[in-house]
Protein backbone atom coordinates (compact mmCIF):
# COMPACT_ATOMS: atom_id res chain seq x y z
CA UNK A 1 0.00 0.00 0.00
CA UNK A 2 1.65 3.41 -0.68
CA UNK A 3 2.74 5.36 1.85
CA UNK A 4 0.53 8.60 3.08
CA UNK A 5 2.17 11.38 2.15
CA UNK A 6 2.88 14.83 4.02
CA UNK A 7 1.19 17.72 2.37
CA UNK A 8 4.85 18.80 1.97
CA UNK A 9 5.68 15.89 -0.32
CA UNK A 10 4.65 17.62 -3.77
CA UNK A 11 6.64 16.45 -7.06
CA UNK A 12 8.38 19.85 -7.35
CA UNK A 13 9.51 19.62 -3.61
CA UNK A 14 10.84 15.71 -3.95
CA UNK A 15 12.69 17.38 -7.18
CA UNK A 16 14.08 19.76 -5.29
CA UNK A 17 15.69 18.01 -2.32
CA UNK A 18 17.36 14.96 -5.29
CA UNK A 19 18.55 18.15 -6.37
CA UNK A 20 20.38 19.24 -3.35
CA UNK A 21 22.45 16.05 -3.77
CA UNK A 22 24.01 16.47 -7.09
CA UNK A 23 27.30 15.73 -7.34
CA UNK A 24 27.66 13.33 -4.40
CA UNK A 25 29.78 10.25 -4.50
CA UNK A 26 28.89 6.72 -5.18
CA UNK A 27 28.83 4.67 -1.98
CA UNK A 28 27.58 0.93 -2.26
CA UNK A 29 25.26 0.50 1.18
CA UNK A 30 25.20 4.67 1.59
CA UNK A 31 22.28 6.51 2.52
CA UNK A 32 23.95 9.49 3.78
CA UNK A 33 24.99 13.22 1.94
CA UNK A 34 28.25 11.39 3.04
CA UNK A 35 27.50 8.44 0.16
CA UNK A 36 24.85 6.81 -1.37
CA UNK A 37 23.78 4.07 -3.63
CA UNK A 38 20.83 4.44 -5.68
CA UNK A 39 17.88 3.25 -2.92
CA UNK A 40 19.81 5.13 -0.39
CA UNK A 41 19.67 7.89 -2.12
CA UNK A 42 16.14 7.74 -2.82
CA UNK A 43 15.60 6.60 1.08
CA UNK A 44 17.42 9.59 2.49
CA UNK A 45 14.90 12.09 -0.31
CA UNK A 46 11.62 10.87 0.94
CA UNK A 47 12.60 10.57 4.18
CA UNK A 48 12.96 14.40 4.21
CA UNK A 49 9.29 14.39 3.93
CA UNK A 50 8.88 11.67 6.78
CA UNK A 51 8.03 8.87 4.31
CA UNK A 52 10.31 5.70 5.21
CA UNK A 53 11.79 3.39 2.68
CA UNK A 54 13.57 0.22 2.86
CA UNK A 55 17.31 -0.21 1.80
CA UNK A 56 16.23 -1.82 -1.69
CA UNK A 57 15.21 -1.50 -5.09
CA UNK A 58 12.78 -4.09 -5.24
CA UNK A 59 11.55 -3.28 -1.59
CA UNK A 60 11.05 0.27 -2.35
CA UNK A 61 9.20 -0.63 -6.00
CA UNK A 62 6.49 -2.66 -3.78
CA UNK A 63 5.40 0.54 -2.17
CA UNK A 64 4.51 2.25 -5.36
CA UNK A 65 1.73 1.86 -7.76
CA UNK A 66 2.99 1.45 -11.24
CA UNK A 67 2.42 4.40 -13.50
CA UNK A 68 2.47 5.11 -17.43
CA UNK A 69 4.88 6.51 -19.61
CA UNK A 70 1.94 9.41 -19.95
CA UNK A 71 1.28 9.44 -16.57
CA UNK A 72 5.24 9.31 -14.94
CA UNK A 73 5.82 13.09 -13.28
CA UNK A 74 8.48 14.46 -11.35
CA UNK A 75 8.75 12.74 -8.49
CA UNK A 76 7.41 9.19 -9.44
CA UNK A 77 10.54 6.99 -8.58
CA UNK A 78 11.64 5.01 -11.77
CA UNK A 79 13.26 1.00 -12.30
CA UNK A 80 15.96 -0.12 -14.01
CA UNK A 81 16.82 -3.71 -14.46
CA UNK A 82 20.65 -2.79 -14.65
CA UNK A 83 22.15 -6.48 -13.18
CA UNK A 84 19.80 -8.43 -16.14
CA UNK A 85 16.95 -9.52 -14.90
CA UNK A 86 14.96 -8.31 -12.31
CA UNK A 87 14.61 -4.52 -10.78
CA UNK A 88 18.67 -3.46 -10.03
CA UNK A 89 18.48 0.40 -9.97
CA UNK A 90 16.14 3.03 -9.13
CA UNK A 91 16.15 7.07 -9.88
CA UNK A 92 13.64 10.10 -9.14
CA UNK A 93 11.95 11.59 -12.72
CA UNK A 94 12.30 14.48 -13.15
CA UNK A 95 10.51 15.42 -16.06
CA UNK A 96 10.78 15.90 -19.81
CA UNK A 97 12.33 12.40 -20.09
CA UNK A 98 15.02 12.88 -17.34
CA UNK A 99 16.22 11.54 -13.47
CA UNK A 100 18.44 12.11 -10.70
CA UNK A 101 19.96 8.96 -9.52
CA UNK A 102 23.06 7.71 -8.03
CA UNK A 103 25.39 6.04 -10.36
CA UNK A 104 28.37 4.01 -9.41
CA UNK A 105 30.46 5.51 -12.10
CA UNK A 106 29.73 9.02 -10.98
CA UNK A 107 27.64 9.33 -8.27
CA UNK A 108 24.33 11.78 -7.99
CA UNK A 109 23.95 13.15 -11.37
CA UNK A 110 20.88 13.17 -13.89
CA UNK A 111 20.45 11.19 -16.75
CA UNK A 112 18.47 10.96 -19.66
CA UNK A 113 15.89 7.85 -19.77
CA UNK A 114 16.54 8.26 -23.51
CA UNK A 115 20.56 7.41 -23.40
CA UNK A 116 21.00 3.91 -25.02
CA UNK A 117 21.90 2.37 -21.39
CA UNK A 118 18.64 3.60 -19.53
CA UNK A 119 16.34 3.00 -22.42
CA UNK A 120 17.32 -0.54 -22.91
CA UNK A 121 17.16 -1.35 -18.97
CA UNK A 122 14.02 0.52 -18.24
CA UNK A 123 11.41 -1.23 -16.02
CA UNK A 124 8.71 0.86 -14.83
CA UNK A 125 7.87 4.01 -13.40
CA UNK A 126 5.86 3.99 -9.75
CA UNK A 127 4.32 6.16 -7.85
CA UNK A 128 5.22 5.94 -3.87
CA UNK A 129 3.20 9.42 -3.20
CA UNK A 130 -0.05 10.55 -4.55
CA UNK A 131 0.77 14.02 -6.00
Amino acid sequence: TPATPPASASGSSIVSIAQQYLGVPYVYGGSSASGFDCSGFTMKVFGAFGISLPHGTTSQYYMCRGVTTEERAPGDLVFFATGGSGIGHVGIYLGNGQFIHASTSSGVIISSLYESYYARTYLYAARLIEM
